[in-house]
C-alpha cells in the first residue's frame, strides 16, 4: 500500500517536496492543499498566482490539486477555480458545510472529483455529529447521481465514514499521540478507531490484541517511562507512537477498500478509499521524528 500524504501551500511553500518525498521513502501519493482554512483560522491570505507557481513547480508529484477555497465566499472559490484550471491545472473544487447544495450539484455536473470542507467543527458532540451525517448522507446523494467521487477534508471519524462510500479522506488525527497521551488503533471487527490512553492500565490491557497487531507490545506503553521528554528514548519513542497510529488509518483504509469498493474517479487508476496523512501544522520539534515515522513505516 502507498503511503499517502497530503501538504498544503500555507505551511509547505518553501518545503523541497522532493527532498521530502526521497525522505519518505519514494512513491508516495501527494495530495496537495492550499491549506485556505489555516490561513482563514490565523488571518493570512493566501496569493493565487503563489499557489498556482507552486502547484507547477511540484506538478510531478502531485496526485490530487485542491482549490483555493475562499472561506464564506463560494463566488470567490469559483473565481480561483476558474483561474487556477485556465492556468493548465486539473483542479478539485471544494464543497462547504454552509453552502447551498445547488452549488454542489453544479460541482458535481463538471467535475470527477470533488472535496468537502468546513467539517471539523461539526465533529464534536453527538447533536453536531448527527447534523454532520445528514449533511454528509446528502452530499453523497447528489454525487452520486452524477458519479462523481467525494473527498473529506479533516475527517477520519470511522462512526461516519464507516457507511459512506467516500473515494479519499485526510486527517492530522495520527499525530495526537504526543499532545494528547493517546495512541489510535484500528477495529477492523468493529469498524471503529480505538483512542486509548497509553498511560490508562485497563485500557492497554483491553486492547493488547490491538497493540500488537499495530506492531507494539502493551507492556511497551505501560512503562511508567515511555513517552516521557525526560529520558533518553522519548524521540524513539515519539517515533514508535506515531507509526502505531499510522499503521492504524493505513488498515482502516484497507478495510473501507474493501467495504465500499468506490470506483476511481476519471484520471485516477486505483479505487478508494483513501486516506491521506495531513502532514501540516507541524512544529520543528515535532517534523522530524514525524517524517522518521513516516519513513520507517513505508
Amino acid at each position: 500500500m502507498r503511503l499517502r500524504v497530503l501538504v498544503s501551500f500555507h505551511y509547505h511553500r518553501d518545503t523541497d517536496l522532493d527532498a521530502l518525498v526521497a525522505d519518505l521513502g519514494g512513491g508516495v501519493d501527494l495530495f496537495a492543499d492550499s491549506g485556505a482554512y489555516s490561513a482563514y483560522s490565523t488571518g493570512a491570505v493566501i496569493d493565487r498566482e503563489k499557489y498556482a507557481a507552486w502547484l507547477a513547480r511540484w506538478d510531478h508529484l502531485l496526485s490530487v490539486k485542491s482549490n483555493l477555497d475562499v472561506i464564506g465566499d463560494p463566488d470567490g472559490g469559483a473565481d480561483n477555480l476558474a483561474w487556477l484550471s485556465a492556468q493548465g491545472h486539473m483542479i478539485m473544487p471544494v464543497f462547504h458545510v454552509g453552502e447551498p447544495f445547488d452549488l454542489l450539484r453544479a460541482m458535481c455536473e463538471k467535475h470527477p472529483y470533488v472535496a468537502l470542507g468546513g467539517l471539523v467543527p461539526y465533529l464534536a458532540g453527538d447533536r453536531h455529529r448527527s447534523q454532520l451525517m445528514a449533511w454528509l448522507i446528502k452530499a453523497h446523494v447528489i454525487g452520486k447521481k452524477t458519479g462523481t467521487a467525494l473527498h473529506g477534508f479533516g475527517l477520519t471519524s470511522a462512526q461516519l465514514v464507516k457507511d459512506l462510500p467516500f473515494y479519499s479522506l485526510a486527517s492530522s488525527s495520527y499525530t495526537f499521540g504526543r499532545r494528547f497521551g493517546l495512541v489510535y488503533l484500528w477495529d477492523a471487527k468493529a469498524l471503529s478507531i480505538r483512542s486509548v490512553l497509553f498511560r490508562n492500565q485497563a485500557e492497554v490491557r483491553r486492547y493488547a490484541h490491538l497493540f500488537r497487531l499495530h506492531g507494539i507490545e502493551p507492556g511497551t506503553v505501560l512503562d511508567p517511562q515511555y513517552m516521557r521528554p525526560s529520558t533518553d528514548r522519548f524521540v524513539d519513542d515519539v517515533i514508535e507512537m506515531t507509526k502505531v497510529s499510522v499503521r492504524a488509518y493505513r488498515l482502516m483504509e484497507q478495510t473501507l477498500t474493501a467495504r465500499h469498493r468506490v470506483a476511481a474517479p476519471a484520471g485516477a487508476s486505483d479505487p478508494g478509499t483513501k486516506i491521506y496523512l495531513v502532514l501540516n501544522s507541524i512544529s520543528p520539534v515535532d517534523i522530524g521524528p514525524l517524517v522518521r515515522a513516516l519513513q520507517e513505516e513505508n
